[in-house]
């Protein structure tokens, strides 16, 4: 993620919502010379907390400006956060709760004309045949939550050959809620 961090601080600000923790401690362990000659100005770093309004005022009280990205990291650790010890309801509330967080996301971004990233790591959910098999399927958190809220998908993964390569694929969504219009795959060498 610092890479694709990188990339994106170079032209125009970013701001990175951090849930799960991961990006906020590798840049601590930057000295602050290489901090700026990566990330210069153009990186404002939020570690919310798990309370909804808590939320909603940090994000209000951020000074942005237009254009940029805006990066919810991630929606996995979003949802543990609000979930708890994940009883059925409240994994249900957590699902409702995100949903309504990554509104207020999607409207700031909006009015801010900023690009939306939100992460999300894919899981693997039991499934069973008709003939009553099982098999494992991976599917991504918030489920049709997010396919409705999303333009496309990106679904990468690192794929192991003499030079190592991204495979990214790439879904695109009509406006109605899980009709896919699209898809496409690529392969970047790094």
């Amino acid at each position: 993620m610092n890479s694709l961090v990188e990339v994106f601080v170079t032209s125009a600000e970013v701001l990175y919502v951090d849930y799960d923790l991961q990006f906020s401690s590798s840049l601590q362990n930057l000295e602050e010379i290489e901090y700026d000659k990566k990330f210069g100005k153009n990186l404002q770093v939020l570690q919310p907390s798990d309370d909804a309004l808590d939320f909603v005022s940090q994000i209000a009280s951020i000074k942005m400006r237009h254009g940029g990205v805006l990066i919810l990291d991630s929606l996995n650790s979003l949802q543990n956060v609000i979930a708890g010890n994940f009883s059925d309801g409240e994994s249900k509330i957590a699902n409702q709760k995100s949903a309504l967080l990554i509104t207020i996301l999607q409207q700031l971004s909006r009015f801010y004309s900023k690009s939306l990233l939100i992460v999300n790591v894919a899981k693997a959910r039991q499934r069973f045949g008709k003939d009553h098999s099982t098999f494992w399927e991976k599917s991504l958190v918030g489920g049709r939550m997010i396919k409705f809220k999303s333009d496309i998908i990106l679904f990468a993964k690192e794929v192991q050959a003499v030079h190592p390569k991204i495979e990214i694929r790439i879904e695109r969504f009509g406006s109605d809620v899980v009709e896919k219009t699209g898809e496409e795959t690529y392969v970047l060498s790094l």
